[in-house]
């Protein structure tokens, strides 16, 4: 399983993709299957006037994302630590699974 995640052209936010189009928040992201995931990113890798630099993230069994990429997609899902720790932010969003192996 997989997510699929870019930025807006218009303005640099993240999204994810979902069933029924982008979308601003993680939480709303489709599970894509390795197959599923693999088409949707070569789609969107064509439409660069709408989207910038779509990727895939990899989820664990859980449906987490993988470890070494999940503060990274934190940050990119709850906006930027910048004065903050990221023991508080995790608090914050209520994510202390942010850290956890």
């Amino acid at each position: 399983m997989k997510l699929l995640t870019a930025n807006r052209l218009t303005d640099g936010l993240t999204i994810w993709f979902s069933e029924t189009g982008w979308v601003e928040d993680a939480a709303h992201a489709a599970r894509l299957s390795d197959e599923q995931a693999e088409a949707a990113l070569a789609e969107w890798q064509k439409r660069e006037t709408e989207v910038v630099a779509p990727y895939l993230i990899p989820l664990t069994d859980a449906g987490n994302p993988v470890q070494r990429e999940h503060v990274r997609e934190f940050v990119r899902a709850n906006g930027p630590t910048i004065g903050q720790t990221a023991d508080a932010l995790s608090s914050a969003f209520n994510r202390a699974d942010i850290f956890e192996n």
